[in-house]
């Protein structure tokens, strides 16, 4: 430590206790001691602040990793479904009542379902899911019959 032996140490203790005196040496040790103790203490949750910001940041990386995917690859759909050049877009008619429901959603759809996914998740609380794909309750538990005895 700093290059300091033990009669470099034997030297400054006998110097401390000749300026200081020998009352006021302990109070002088120990409020070193708790010096020293909150600087470690300091120094441990620095380490353990910096430890999570550099998870957090991993986190946000990988979610802004995942949203330029998404942005890619919806641009690469709409790119796709985009006329050639030099023709006239084709109209677009609204939906009408005959129009099938199983239609498959637009890609903004899409886009919008994923955001409210990822906005449930992100408040700790499920997606909600449709209707249909919800699981049956189970049945209701069988009552004694009127032939069998109860015991009691």
């Amino acid at each position: 430590m700093f290059g300091i032996g033990m009669p470099e140490l034997i030297l400054i203790a006998v110097v401390a206790l000749i300026v200081l005196g020998p009352k006021k040496l302990p109070d002088l040790a120990k409020s070193l001691g708790r010096a020293v103790r909150e600087f470690r203490k300091a120094t441990s949750e620095l380490k353990e602040t910096l430890q999570v910001d550099s998870e957090f940041s991993e986190v946000k990386k990988a979610f802004s990793d995942f949203h330029s995917d998404v942005n890619q690859t919806l641009q690469s759909e709409i790119k796709t479904e985009a006329p050639p050049a030099g023709q006239a877009p084709p109209t677009v008619e609204a939906p009408s009542a005959a129009a099938p429901a199983s239609a498959e959603p637009s890609s903004a759809d899409k886009l919008d379902e994923l955001k409210k996914a990822f906005q449930a998740w992100n408040a700790g609380t499920a997606p909600v899911n449709p209707p249909a794909a919800q699981t049956p309750a189970p049945p209701a538990a069988s009552t004694p019959s009127a032939d069998k005895p109860r015991s009691g």
